[in-house]
């Protein structure tokens, strides 16, 4: 790829975050999946621009990260020429304490995150948001094959928290699922919110809140779409 066009998506990265978000919330926000990292000619362009004297390629299948007082060696895992098999990495982001790798684990197309100052590697995505108060942090993964995407929630230290699919499903049915989930955020006050579709009547739009009910983690309120055929 030609240096333009490396340049290019790049911009691609930035244009992707949301236009509304303050500061604050592009400080949180870690983005992969607008760029394909595989090309080296773009990774040497974010690893220039991004990367500074923490994240350096040390060989086609090692990435060295500086953190926590002492240089990572993250390799990939081998098969290297097969789809979908293989644990594989690539630099994509670094902001707010933090650097992202996308990660091709198999057949899931996820993220590697490094807290900079403790040097603890936990599971990523596509994209991550950490909460305004940095205690936990949204993660986006994209299985493939899989109409929709995983999401994630870790605890900073990267024990799981909640995990769902960017669907709602019709209440009684867990396997038949009846809206969309999108633009995922954190509101001011630490609550996880999405906004639901009907599928089939994407006009059909309402204000979700991802809560516990009776120890079970639910999107209120309840899709209030009809039930699918």
């Amino acid at each position: 790829m030609r240096p333009t066009c490396a340049l290019a998506a790049l911009l691609l990265v930035v244009a992707a975050r949301p236009a509304l978000a303050s500061p604050e919330e592009t400080t949180r926000r870690l983005e992969c999946a607008h760029v394909d990292p595989r090309d080296p000619a773009i990774e040497t362009v974010l690893l220039r621009q991004l990367g500074g004297d923490v994240v350096r390629r040390a060989g086609p299948h090692v990435l060295l990260v500086r953190a926590g007082g002492k240089e990572l060696r993250l390799e990939d895992k081998p098969p290297h020429d097969e789809p979908f098999a293989g644990v594989h990495r690539w630099f994509c982001d670094r902001r707010g304490g933090f650097v992202l790798l996308r990660t091709e684990d198999g057949s899931v197309s996820t993220g590697t995150l490094v807290n900079e100052a403790t040097g603890a590697v936990t599971p990523g995505g596509e994209a991550v948001v950490f909460s305004g108060d940095g205690r936990a942090y949204f993660a986006q993964e994209q299985p493939d094959g899989l109409d929709g995407m995983q999401w994630k929630i870790h605890f900073v230290d990267g024990r799981l928290s909640w995990s769902g699919l960017s669907f709602m499903a019709e209440r009684g049915h867990p396997d038949r699922n009846v809206a969309y989930l999108e633009d995922p955020r954190w509101t001011s006050t630490g609550e996880f919110v999405a906004q639901a579709s009907c599928i089939g009547a994407i006009d059909t739009r309402w204000p979700v809140t991802l809560r516990k009910i009776d120890g079970h983690w639910e999107w209120m309120p309840r899709a209030t779409c009809p039930a699918r055929r």
